[in-house]
């Protein structure tokens, strides 16, 4: 080992001898000039009792030895600069793919991502909407969030809530709804996605829609709650998108009634992969939100 320190150094100047094909090129390619060069290389020799040098003409070349040393060299550098490349190399971020209906990934998700990438700095999660809450195919996938019972063949589900349905509005129009059927005089917005909860909720409630009934479709639960927020009208989406926005008073629930089914909000995904990484850090990570 303390042989090896001592010639380190002028190795690596044999080895730019050999790769740049002369003394000069060497200097360049090192930095310094061609007599501290041709010192690194007089130390060698004195290390290794053998030239490794000759001069040809007005030039130097290697001698038999100092070219079988120089090959051997080159490749051991190159093996030991591909080992430091590799302990300093930053990782590239594993992708997992995950598909959910817009008004979950507004509303449920993206307001709760910032905690897993503070603990999975090596995960990306690219997020994927979809126009029906009963997609259950992993195509081009690997979760997808599907309302439903949960029992589907092939896949593993694991339920994130139970389907509860409330209304939502701005501080000012609950002042004026005291029943259910207060609701039938305001517009009632609709998520284009989940059509049918209205109908749900309404019948939930005792209450039969009047051909004066408003009903404003817009493309998802998260522009409805945009818009009640705004004083446009009643909206109707799941109780657990509207955690934030009924901290903040932003919107309010101004009656007790809520619409449950037997069915609930799934994360779906292949069970081959529940022991695999990184797929299951981030099943254990949205499941323990729950």
């Amino acid at each position: 080992m303390h042989r090896l320190r001592n010639v380190l150094g002028p190795l690596r100047v044999l080895d730019a001898v050999h790769r740049a094909g002369g003394v000069a090129r060497a200097a360049e390619r090192l930095h310094i000039t061609p007599s501290a060069v041709s010192h690194q290389i007089r130390k060698l020799e004195a290390e290794l009792g053998t030239r490794v040098l000759r001069r040809a003409g007005r030039e130097v070349e290697l001698t038999d030895s100092g070219l079988q040393l120089a090959l051997r060299v080159a490749d051991l550098f190159d093996r030991l600069e591909a080992v430091v490349d590799k302990a300093t190399e930053t990782p590239k971020p594993r992708a997992i793919r995950v598909k959910v209906i817009p008004s979950f990934a507004i509303k449920w998700l993206m307001p709760r991502l910032a905690g897993f990438y503070a603990d999975h700095a090596d995960i990306d999660v690219e997020i994927a909407t979809v126009a029906k809450t009963d997609d259950v195919s992993l195509d081009n996938a690997d979760f997808v969030v599907r309302r439903g019972d949960g029992h589907w063949p092939d896949v593993r589900a694991d339920l994130l809530f139970r389907d509860a349905l409330v209304l939502a509005c701005s501080p000012a129009m609950a002042a004026t709804l005291r029943k259910p059927a207060d609701v039938l005089k305001e517009k009632l917005l609709s998520s284009m996605i989940a059509p049918t909860s209205w109908d749900t909720w309404l019948r939930a409630a005792g209450v039969t829609p009047r051909p004066s009934t408003r009903f404003v479709p817009l493309a998802n639960a998260a522009l409805c709650l945009q818009a009640a927020a705004q004083g446009l009208g009643v909206a109707l989406t799941q109780e657990a998108y509207l955690s934030e926005d009924f901290a903040a008073g932003t919107l309010v629930n101004p009656l007790d009634q809520i619409a449950r089914s037997d069915e609930g909000y799934y994360l779906v995904w292949d069970p081959a992969k529940a022991q695999t990484y990184p797929y299951s850090e981030f099943a254990a990570w949205i499941l323990s939100l729950v």
